[in-house]
């Protein structure tokens, strides 16, 4: 991987780590989203491969998380910042996501994507 792309990544980490979602009152944090849920596709993100069965059930376990409209509001705050500047190639990986998982996502995994819905 290179250092730049490491790099970016890990401040993607450290930011969300310090940031929290502009959702009112979500019982889920950035940290929580991105440290606990998200981690594990990290790896995936920036070199692409096999999808750890670990990202997978983080995402699965998100969506249980992220039952009430708020939390899914916040998770997709925090996954949208998560993926800001990232290079077309790790955009379309995350897209590949939830097909890939099995999972219907609410919201699509995009620096793009308005979370407000």
């Amino acid at each position: 991987m290179p250092r730049a792309s490491a790099a970016a990544m890990v401040a993607i980490v450290v930011v969300a780590t310090l940031t929290s979602p502009p959702a009112g009152e979500a019982l889920l944090t950035c940290p929580e989203v991105i440290g606990g849920y998200f981690l594990a596709c990290l790896l995936y993100l920036q070199s692409g491969g096999p999808i750890p069965s670990a990202c997978c059930r983080g995402l699965t376990n998100l969506l249980a998380a992220a039952q009430a409209t708020v939390d899914r509001r916040a998770a997709c705050s925090c996954l949208e910042m998560a993926v800001r500047g990232a290079t077309e190639e790790v955009l379309r990986r995350a897209g590949l996501l939830p097909d890939r998982c099995n999972l219907s996502l609410p919201f699509v995994i995009s620096p793009s994507t308005d979370c407000s819905l």
